[in-house]
């Protein structure tokens, strides 16, 4: 059959590329990390080259694993084209510009462009292969990039390789949650931790107005987390300028605002913080103490050493951020200063089981949604009511004065979300 020769010839090309070395016995990685998605398209590949470029700027000795055999795109985020040469004991990965070790099947091929054509026992005997015959030597961090969905490459890396993390990608659309959801679910059966979720393509700021818009409407990534059980990491935002410099082979000099906050949460849910390494750590604490460039939808020339150590957290951790696909209750408020914030509410009889929230606004209005949404949890409607902008200011430590408004804007929202059910007028007979 021309598939079985197709097949044939392939396996007996790369076979003659790969030493039978024995580089797993020579090899010392201290943390295997595999970054996943549900689905195609969302930039998987894409956040495992940003993470990694990045880890490797913080002076971490970093690789690279494209474990996508049959559509790697990792060699061409890098630059990088084949082939590999082999060494004593096994293949020898290529060097980045800025010295990560990369592999993948791209870089085994005659061409480029060559499809492979692989059942799946043959991608996963490949994968297997890319991990224990290549010399990767001393790496801190090796990065996983996964085939998108829950296939039988996924399971063998997951079954295979001692994964310390799994970090999932996925994007604002409910559609793109709930197939990730899948890959949530795979993951917890198969007992691999997932460290933190990222937000692709979260919103685009307008470079004439600068204000973010929401190109592929609410987020849904809070879904994604509460089923993982693990923090959103980044909401990385659409820049044409991220998408030339990948086409043009330098993902390592991406940057944007909030990257420095990724890979700090990454460093955080991956290595510990007695995990890191004392000059590493120090290099983390320096850049923490400063504030970085903060979150993803902070300001990037506010201080937020102005916030209380508890609104801190909330602003930089994304406390209670996103949407629920089906929420109970759900809420959207404007305030004076322009920005709006949403609340969604998940209620069972008259309790309130979930909250979270959603904002266009600063970091402060964060701090406002993140907390209020901690403190409606558990509370009966009725309780919920009686919550005023004074409880949230004290509950965080104090406001600014300038940003009292915010604390307003939250329990208005809050009000406004009880009330198109009739909650506000059943229980406070207030409008």
């Amino acid at each position: 059959m021309p598939m079985k020769e197709n097949e044939a010839q392939q396996k007996r090309a790369v076979k003659q590329e790969i030493p039978a070395g024995k580089a797993e016995s020579y090899n010392h990685v201290k943390y295997v990390v595999a970054v996943m998605s549900g689905k195609g398209g969302v930039g998987k590949s894409l956040n495992t080259g940003l993470l990694a470029a990045g880890l490797a700027r913080r002076d971490y000795a970093v690789g690279v694993m494209d474990g996508d055999i049959t559509g790697p795109s990792i060699p061409k985020l890098f630059g990088l084209h084949g082939p590999v040469s082999g060494g004593q004991y096994g293949i020898l990965p290529l060097e980045s510009r800025t010295g990560i070790k990369v592999i993948s099947m791209n870089l085994l091929l005659e061409r480029e462009d060559q499809p492979v054509i692989w059942r799946g026992p043959m991608v996963s005997k490949a994968i297997q292969q890319l991990w224990g015959d290549v010399m990767w030597g001393e790496l801190d961090v090796l990065l996983i990039d996964l085939p998108p969905g829950t296939s039988d490459a996924t399971l063998t890396i997951m079954q295979s390789l001692p994964v310390d993390g799994l970090i999932m990608v996925t994007t604002p659309q409910s559609l793109a949650s709930l197939v990730v959801r899948k890959a949530v679910h795979m993951a917890q059966m198969v007992d691999v931790k997932i460290s933190g979720i990222i937000e692709n393509m979260a919103y685009f700021i307008c470079p004439d107005t600068g204000k973010p818009h929401y190109i592929f409407g609410e987020s849904h990534s809070g879904e994604v987390a509460e089923a993982a059980e693990a923090p959103i990491l980044a909401r990385i935002p659409i820049d044409p300028a991220i998408s030339s410099l990948c086409d043009a082979g330098e993902v390592e000099a991406v940057d944007f605002k909030g990257l420095n906050e990724l890979l700090n949460q990454f460093s955080k849910a991956i290595f510990g913080e007695s995990s890191v390494e004392p000059e590493k750590d120090d290099q983390v604490g320096q850049q923490s103490s400063a504030m970085l460039d903060g979150a993803d939808d902070v300001e990037q020339d506010e201080d937020l050493a102005i916030y209380s150590e508890t609104a801190q957290k909330i602003i930089l951790g994304r406390e209670n951020m996103g949407s629920f696909e089906h929420p109970n209750l759900s809420g959207k408020v404007r305030g004076c200063c322009g920005d709006s914030m949403q609340i969604d509410l998940l209620i069972e009889g008259d309790m309130i089981k979930n909250a979270c929230y959603s904002t266009d606004g600063c970091s402060a209005t964060m701090a406002c949604g993140g907390m209020l949404t901690r403190l409606l949890r558990g509370k009966t409607l009725a309780q919920a009511v009686e919550l005023k902008p004074e409880t949230l200011i004290h509950a965080l430590g104090g406001l600014p004065k300038q940003h009292i408004h915010c604390a307003n804007l939250a329990i208005k929202t809050m009000r406004a979300t009880l009330e198109r059910q009739g909650f506000v007028d059943e229980f406070s007979g207030k409008d």
